[in-house]
This record gives C-alpha cells, structure tokens and sequence, in this order.
C-alpha cells in the first residue's frame, strides 16, 4: 500500500508541475494593455527678472533676481526684464543666442523664445563694467543666474 501512495504523490507532484509551467506560459503570454503616452500640452510662461541690489555692510552687489527660473523644455517663455538701476544692463542667455535691448536706469525689454533644448543655461549681463558710459557696475562677473529648462 505504500508503494501505491508513492506513486499518488508522484503523480500529484507531476500534475502540480505541470500545472505551474501552464500558469507561468499563460501569463507572460497574456495580452498587455497598451501603454498610452501623456501628452503635455507645451504652456507659455509669464516670467519676470529684474536687476536688484543687495547692499550692506558698504558693500552692494547687483545680480538678476531671481537668480533660476526653471521651464519645460516646448514651454514658451515670455520674459519681462526691468531695470530699476542707476546704471544700464544687458540681459544675454548667450548659448541660446538671446539678448535683450540695453536697459537703461528704470527701462524694461521683453523676451519671448520657446525652450526647445533641455539643459541647464547661463543668463548674465552682457554690458561690461564701463563708468564712462554708465554700463553694469563693477560687480559684472556676478551678474548671473540659470535658466533650467526640463524635460
């Protein structure tokens, strides 16, 4: 009799087998919902910088503010600049190839350009310090900030 019941369980064991390969085969060959992308509809972003100076202690420092902005990449951006300085300036994303009027003390430029690049680009001033004709301030270098465009 016990042979009998090695056999039952053998056979049991099989049918068990075979039963998980089916399993396995029926669900790796099951139909997959197909996978629908979302679509993001590119938005225009009203931005806006300004040059503003930070002083204290005796020293001022001018940078853009605010010092990021960050778009997705087929945004359009729509930047307002406004210079409430004594001096003029230049607001340049060189790598972009973008570059506003000068902005003469209390002046303001608009720049419109769709970020179609992802990465991240440096804006700056683009008028060197010079005294003599009233252009940046001596803290020119710092002017800077990034533009982070995502994807």
């Amino acid at each position: 009799m016990e042979r009998r019941a090695d056999g039952i369980v053998y056979f049991a064991l099989l049918i068990a087998l075979v039963a998980l390969v089916l399993s396995v085969l029926a669900y790796t060959a099951r139909a997959r919902p197909a996978v629908t992308p979302v679509l993001r509809i590119p938005a225009t972003m009203k931005l806006s910088m300004v040059v503003a100076t930070f002083s204290g202690q005796g020293v001022a420092a001018h940078r853009w503010y605010p010092t990021m902005l960050v778009v997705r990449q087929g945004d359009t951006v729509d930047l307002a600049l406004g210079n409430p300085d004594r001096v003029n300036h230049e607001f340049a994303i060189p790598e972009l190839n973008l570059r506003s009027r000068k902005l003469r003390p209390g002046g303001a430029d608009r720049l419109r350009f769709v970020a179609d690049r992802a990465g991240v680009y440096v804006f700056q001033c683009a008028l060197p310090h010079d005294p003599a004709r009233g252009d940046c301030t001596p803290d020119h270098e710092l002017m800077r900030g990034y533009l982070v465009v995502t994807e």
